[in-house]
């Protein structure tokens, strides 16, 4: 098309409201990953299959069942293909990330050619203004589910939202070649996408006039799903992982296994609704046709007993919804104009403004998305409110976050198999096998000692520093990791070789020179009196000694004149004073005995090794220890918030690092 008929090319506005929430998006998500706040599901495993896609594999991934699977015996993601040529160039996650989030950007385009040919030209001819062009290209930008969309990990439904808008913009300028290739990129990207494909087919035959082309995208959007569903998944399905049988039946128990829990989060899920379809319902209604491909899809999200509460629109699966929303407000606000331009001697059945309206659902959607997505069009986003901004859990990038990838990027090798904490794992994508110590979906590490015998490597955090706020408190926090670790400290095959803040590095059958010991026993107690109280604790001896380069170990005898009470959970954690990630978890007290599990009159003696970080300047620094509150959301920080009520750090001792 001409750009005299499409002045969306030439339109500073549009494109400027592109740049602006595109790059804000993209922004953020890229944020999110470089905070270790994307996780292993999703943009991990999304990164790892396009990684495999790369080296001409079928999109493979590590399943928790101790498996490589590929996504085609999945939601066959065929799509991943095309990304899979660019990951080749730059084979970093941030770039599906970027590409996204432009993707998404970019949607508004067609949004704009739809509603300035059905609308705007309507009796205006092509000097017509584009007034509802640019009403409806903002509606699509800043519609709420839309944006959480982008900024929840990478996934194919917000991929293929805007090339479903791509095909609508093709089939409206009756562009058949280029409706037939956008069609067939939004199919490849879920097999499910096949439905919605049907549902803009059967529009198409009985309310766009389009009989043939109707009847041959429903025929199509079919005869894919089918073929997709019965003969893909099949293909590819290993027998190791169950089969796509199997799979199908893990996924739809995965998010429909409890429907009798809906009706206790009904009033939930209404809510939902209204933030799904709210925003544009006030036009949208008058075009409720282009509703129906959409409705299946949504219906089945909100009736979602997935964990995590599957069907808030925080996540990724309403996606696919907002296409068809935005088509029902296009042709709602056209049929008003239509209804309003009517010529005179006929009766006007109803007097509302389309443009008053059409503006009036710009602000809606504007004033939804500024107090339900965390953008910095959010109020809460720039007063620190926990969750929120740049709050370390969400887009904040702290000093931790740059150290922890230096470590992975330089002291984790490359290609090794290995199992690694959810958000840490995100950042190791590129290998053929990474599993979780711990899977999101475990209320422990079970699945962990049957994965161990697959890697080489692991990599738990002691310092667990993401949380995310809920009403009734938090979920994540230091202690995420815990058992993980304990496992690895029991298991033989493994060893401790190396650490920064927190982060620590287990290795199969490592050299015993490089192991770094962990130890808790009980001994007599020899009366000696307390160097410190820690609340219930007496620090009765501490000793650090040099025994190699970089390499210390610490000996920590504690006196326990009372027992914790049932709910309270505490850690020692030591640091070296000016030393950026030098903080050492006291891992025999923390994962091997747990100091909530020590008893009035034990006396504990904990012994462990710790590298100082490769980066300390030569001098004197000061081993200082506190106690922590596991249960303080804050705890993974070690400052005086999570600190145990009334106490302060102690001073142990000094320790010279050489050059």
């Amino acid at each position: 098309m001409s750009t005299k008929r499409h002045p969306s090319l030439r339109d500073p506005f549009l494109w400027t409201a592109i740049l602006l929430i595109g790059g804000m998006l993209g922004w953020l998500s890229v944020a999110r990953y470089e905070g270790f706040n994307a996780g292993m599901y999703d943009l991990g495993n999304m990164a790892q299959a396009i990684w495999s896609g790369a080296r001409g594999e079928p999109l493979l991934y590590s399943r928790p069942e101790g498996v490589r699977a590929s996504r085609l015996a999945g939601h066959v993601e065929i799509g991943y293909f095309l990304f899979a040529l660019l990951y080749a160039l730059w084979p970093d996650p941030r770039l599906l990330l970027i590409a996204q989030a432009t993707l998404f950007a970019l949607g508004a385009i067609p949004v704009y050619r739809i509603a300035w040919r059905r609308i705007d030209m309507l009796h205006g001819g092509d000097r017509a203004t584009p007034y509802a062009a640019r009403c409806l290209a903002l509606i699509y930008l800043l519609y709420p589910t839309a944006q959480t969309g982008v900024l929840f990990d990478f996934h194919a439904d917000t991929v293929a939202a805007p090339l479903i808008l791509f095909a609508l913009d093709a089939l409206d300028a009756r562009a058949w070649r280029w409706f037939t290739l956008w069609t067939a990129l939004t199919l490849s990207m879920k097999f499910y996408v096949a439905a919605l494909v049907v549902g803009v087919g059967m529009v198409m035959l009985v309310w766009e006039g389009q009989r043939r082309a109707g009847m041959l995208t429903a025929l199509a959007g079919g005869v894919y799903g089918v073929l997709a569903f019965f003969v893909v998944r099949p293909l590819f399905a290993a027998p190791s992982a169950g089969g796509a049988a199997e799979i199908t039946g893990n996924y739809l128990a995965y998010y429909f296994g409890a429907l009798h829990e809906i009706a206790a989060t009904l009033p939930d899920r209404l809510l939902n609704a209204v933030v799904v379809f709210g925003p544009a319902l006030l036009v949208a209604w008058r075009g409720w046709r282009w509703l129906l491909p959409g409705l299946p899809l949504a219906g089945a999200m909100l009736i979602s007993t997935g964990p995590g509460g599957a069907f808030d629109y925080r996540y990724h699966h309403y996606a696919l919804v907002v296409p068809f929303i935005l088509m029902a407000t296009i042709d709602g606000a056209a049929r008003m104009k239509r209804t309003i331009a009517a010529p005179s001697g006929e009766p006007r059945r109803q007097r509302r403004s389309w443009r008053g309206d059409l503006g009036f659902t710009v602000a809606v959607t504007a004033i939804f998305s500024a107090l339900l997505v965390n953008t910095p069009l959010n109020p809460l986003f720039w007063i620190g409110a926990p969750g929120y901004g740049f709050d370390r859990s969400i887009y904040g990038v702290t000093p931790r976050d740059a150290r922890l990838a230096a470590f992975l990027a330089t002291r984790v090798p490359s290609d090794a198999p290995l199992a690694a904490s959810t958000f840490v794992a995100t950042h190791l994508a590129n290998r053929e096998t990474v599993y979780l110590v711990r899977y999101p979906f475990e209320a422990r590490p079970e699945r962990l000692p049957d994965l161990l015998p697959q890697v080489q490597y692991a990599l738990p955090d002691a310092l667990f520093d993401w949380y995310l706020q809920l009403d009734d408190g938090y979920g994540g926090g230091l202690d995420y990791d815990r058992e993980a670790i304990a496992i690895l400290l029991r298991d033989p095959s493994f060893a401790l070789v190396d650490m920064d803040d927190g982060l620590l590095l287990f290795e199969r059958g490592a050299d015993p020179d490089r192991t770094l010991i962990n130890r808790v026993s009980l001994i007599s107690d020899d009366g000696a009196p307390a160097l410190q109280q820690f609340g219930p604790f007496d620090l009765v001896r501490a000793n650090i000694e040099v025994i190699g380069e970089r390499r210390l170990r610490a000996s920590f005898v504690w006196r326990v004149r009372e027992a914790l009470p049932p709910e309270a959970r505490y850690v020692a954690v030591s640091r070296l004073e000016g030393v950026p990630g030098a903080r050492f978890v006291h891992l025999p007290g923390y994962a091997l005995r747990p100091a909530w599990e020590w008893r009035a009159g034990d006396v504990v003696e904990e012994t462990f090794d710790v590298l100082v970080p490769p980066d300390t300047p030569p001098g004197r620094y000061a081993w200082r220890v506190g106690w922590y509150d596991v249960r303080h959301p804050n705890a993974a920080l070690t400052d005086e918030r999570s600190r145990m009520e009334g106490t302060v750090e102690y001073l142990v001792t000094t320790v010279d690092v050489a050059p």
